[in-house]
């Protein structure tokens, strides 16, 4: 018994043990940044199992982010599997609707089969351009606000509010994105967990795949009103809660997720556990009083007893005004080669925090002094492939491995590979062909390439390229080995270079974390997830993120920069400032040691043109900083 509660406490504090071990009902816990929310959470997994002996399977972990989700697998495999313990089911809540959409295929009448998820290429490039030409829309724009309001109403859940249809801007966008779902049989990655509620609330036929007993949330505070409805359900079925997260560090406003759903926790689910987290391990003291002070600018939030550990450093907190943004890029760089050169700090452990970078206006500047000093710079903001034709096409080219029928598969390979005629004009003209024949995109397709006199302007031009496609298909599905299936097609329809590698990196990364290693899978995981290509910071070299982009990470140096009031909190008024102050504690708190926080008196050029008061080049430090008690000096 001793030897097994080795196994699960470890090193963890008394405060972290009383979470880890908590049983018998619902529970808060309240975990500041560093505080080892992680490693409580995997810890009470082991807890359940090897402790309190609950079957792995009644066991769920849900996550807000598919990296996290694989981070939280990994530490719970690494004690279960020597045990010959099964891994209980961690996964995004969108993944985990999916999964039980699926289980109930055929119970369900209100997605099209099979169930095929459009991610955020396709449903830019494919759905929306395809509404905007139906519906006689000028600006794609126009287009984008009415499915923005859509997905608005899933994750608000106004959608179930009497009266919906009638009340929504333009009914003939409803019945357009219904037509085509029709024809392509896409369900839009937005609706998902939507569908997953309306079921577990509507329907008595609906079954989870398993019986869950013990259900663990992450990032509690992310969640909007249609994923706590959800989280509701489990509960009313029988699950044990176990939620874990920050009210301080709720950031994602523009999803509807608000830091009242951890704060009311205790009002919703009574007689419900409180508990926190006490120790920051990340922070040094200066750094964490500092962040501490903006989270304390909102008076509703959750009073938490979070201190430094005992042998942390002061830390180093300072803000910096320049007079503009030329003398901003040379003293960052200049200091950034002084830390690298003379205090021995990698590259890598150095971050550039930016409130956004549109156009790259706020990183130029940056980038090309920190190259005049010869440091190596990464902007992760630009390493995103999803528009990427060769990527596209290998995508496609998987997803047809798994259904040779995809329709927005066959669509994309013909959208970004117009070759031999095969363009806008032929797309339009096979589309009309499946309209009039009450048929699918790719039944169409078939269809003509068997029968080119059915579409006579390209029907032999289709013939040539389904056939192409279609022997390739069947080459590479002769392959048994996923993973040489994966390499065998980059390898087929990518050319040479840096991108070939990391599109095999990635598919084949997903491929190794899963129990179930088929293509199948793969597509589950890749049309579920927001994160194309993961967000990993670059080795030996200055990141620059975004501050969303950050949560998550932490470095040894961290400057923000831009803290001004045009963009921290800019335009946002109301609960939308909170969520910016909310935004700069999360920031802040991803420094260990040195936080550099810079602003400007003025902007110029084409940075004038950023943030709320474009119209001037002035600039003033955010409010939310402005009666710290941190060091302000003037450059």
């Amino acid at each position: 018994m001793e030897d097994i509660k080795a196994k699960i406490h470890g090193d963890a504090t008394s405060d972290q043990i009383e979470a880890i071990d908590h049983i018998g009902s619902h529970a808060r816990l309240l975990a500041g940044p560093g505080t080892g929310k992680t490693k409580t959470l995997t810890r009470r997994v082991l807890f359940l199992i090897l402790q309190h002996n609950a079957d792995p399977d009644s066991i769920l972990l849900l996550t807000f982010t598919r990296l996290a989700a694989t981070q939280l697998k990994d530490e719970i495999k690494k004690v279960l599997e020597p045990l010959g313990k099964t891994i209980p089911q961690v996964s995004t809540l969108h993944s985990f609707a999916l999964r039980q959409i699926l289980y109930n295929s055929s119970r369900i009448d209100t997605l099209p089969r099979p169930i095929r998820i459009a991610d955020d290429w396709e449903e830019r490039y494919i759905i929306q351009e395809d509404l905007k030409k139906v519906l006689n829309l000028k600006e794609i724009g126009d287009v984008q606000k009415l499915n923005n309001q859509l997905s608005t109403d899933w994750e608000t859940l106004r959608i179930d509010e009497i009266g919906w249809k009638q009340q929504f801007p333009n009914s003939a966008f409803l019945g357009a994105w219904r037509s085509h779902k029709d024809q392509y049989g896409e369900t839009l990655r937005a609706e998902l967990v939507y569908q997953l509620k309306k079921q577990l609330n509507q329907s008595r036929d609906f079954q989870l795949d398993k019986e869950y007993k013990h259900i663990l949330v992450d990032e509690y505070q992310d969640l909007n009103a249609c994923d706590l409805a959800i989280i509701n359900e489990l509960a009313k079925r029988g699950a044990e809660l176990f939620v874990a997260g920050d009210d301080d560090q709720s950031i994602y406003g523009f999803r509807f997720a608000t830091p009242a759903s951890i704060r009311n926790f205790g009002q919703i689910y009574q007689n419900s556990k409180k508990l926190a987290l006490e120790i920051c391990f990340r922070c040094d003291k200066d750094i964490l009083h500092s962040a501490e002070f903006v989270a304390s600018l909102d008076p509703a939030h959750l009073p938490k007893p979070t201190r430094p550990k005992d042998e942390a450093k002061e830390g180093e907190v300072l803000i910096i005004g320049f007079e503009d943004q030329s003398h901003e890029a040379e003293n960052i760089a200049k200091k950034i080669k002084s830390l690298i050169d003379a205090e021995d700090i990698k590259p890598d452990q150095i971050t550039i925090l930016l409130r956004n970078d549109r156009n790259g206006s706020l990183s130029k500047p940056i980038i090309e002094a920190l190259k005049k000093y010869s440091v190596n710079v990464s902007l992760t903001t630009d390493s995103k492939l999803e528009n990427n034709k060769e990527y596209r096409t290998v995508l496609s080219i998987i997803r047809l491995l798994v259904d040779q029928n995809d329709c927005l598969a066959w669509r994309t390979l013909l959208q970004v590979n117009k070759t031999n005629g095969l363009g806008d004009e032929c797309i339009k003209n096979i589309w009309n062909y499946a309209q009039s024949k009450g048929i699918r995109f790719s039944v169409a397709l078939q269809k003509i390439a068997q029968s080119p006199s059915e579409l006579q302007k390209f029907g032999q031009k289709i013939a040539k390229f389904v056939s192409e496609i279609n022997v390739a298909i069947v080459e590479l599905k002769a392959i048994e080995s996923p993973i040489e299936a994966i390499n065998a097609t980059v390898d087929k329809f990518m050319g040479e270079g840096k991108k070939k590698e990391q599109v095999k990196k990635y598919f084949v990364g997903i491929l190794e974390n899963q129990e179930k290693a088929d293509l199948e899978n793969l597509i589950k995981i890749v049309s579920t997830s927001s994160e194309y290509i993961e967000q990993e910071t670059k080795e030996n070299a200055v990141n620059i993120l975004t501050m969303h982009q950050a949560k998550g990470l932490s470095f040894d140096v961290c400057f923000i920069v831009g803290a001004e009031d045009e963009y921290i909190p800019g335009r946002n008024t109301g609960d939308k400032e909170g969520d910016e102050r909310r935004l700069l504690y999360v920031s802040m708190t991803r420094a260990r040691h040195k936080l550099f926080i810079s602003y400007c008196n003025k902007r110029t050029g084409q940075q004038r043109h950023s943030g709320s008061n474009s119209e001037t080049e002035k600039r003033i430090l955010t409010r939310f900083l402005r009666d710290s008690k941190i060091s302000i000096k003037q450059v």
